[in-house]
């Protein structure tokens, strides 16, 4: 069964604020230690270069999306309900207290392709927002009691991921042995993000729903 329309905007937005974990994931990995990253969760630093420093905190993030994800667009069965909630709200919680406590240092910063974004303001209004909707949604589903069905894998599929895989040795060419900052690692990660919109393709439930399948048999 394929999302419904609230939770497809849950799971896009989900997938927007992972960007910001798969980009210094993948950079770190393939760029080496050139590539210096670092981020603040509640007044707390944490980065490094390349694989080093706290490298680890990317993997596990990394590994929470996409299992949130993954539980998301293949049916939303448990324990997709608490992950989503636990991640929605800690990036609200997130989101104000860095608005409240640093207005003018909370921005989306990316100097290989000049990005330079303050989130004053729509920070709050942005990750609040949604994080009331999940917990509008799941109160829902949890009431409906719908039966989860987890959609079938086809050829769409398949497609999205090989994407994903085939990206991977452009990726390390462009990232590696590109100017920092440079044309190449611009392209690199612009084909970065493409893969991290091709994951959440590949996990998109493409085939027909159950539902109208047993329609189908019905009628027969």
């Amino acid at each position: 069964m394929k999302p419904d329309r609230l939770l497809r905007a849950i799971l896009i937005w989900t997938a927007v604020t992972f960007i910001i974990v798969w980009l210094p994931l993948v950079r770190g990995l393939m760029d080496g230690d050139s590539y210096q990253w670092g981020n603040e969760f509640f007044g707390k630093q944490f980065g490094g270069r390349g694989v080093h420093g706290d490298y680890w905190l990317l993997l596990t993030e990394a590994a929470f999306g996409l299992l949130l994800l993954y539980l998301g667009w293949r049916g939303a069965r448990p324990p997709f309900h608490w992950l989503l909630l636990f991640w929605q709200i800690l990036m609200a919680a997130q989101s104000c207290y860095n608005s409240f406590t640093s207005p003018e240092d909370y921005r989306f910063k990316g100097d290989t392709l000049g990005v330079d974004v303050s989130l004053a303001w729509v920070g709050p209004v942005l990750f609040g927002g949604f994080a009331l909707l999940s917990i509008f949604w799941v109160v829902r589903d949890l009431r409906a009691r719908h039966e989860k069905v987890m959609p079938k894998w086809n050829q769409t599929n398949l497609v999205f991921l090989s994407l994903v895989l085939g990206l991977i040795p452009q990726q390390f060419v462009l990232l590696h042995f590109g100017e920092q900052h440079g044309t190449r690692d611009q392209i690199g990660v612009i084909l970065t993000m493409i893969q991290w919109i091709s994951i959440n393709l590949a996990l998109f439930p493409w085939s027909k729903s159950e539902r109208a399948a047993e329609v189908v048999e019905r009628a027969e």
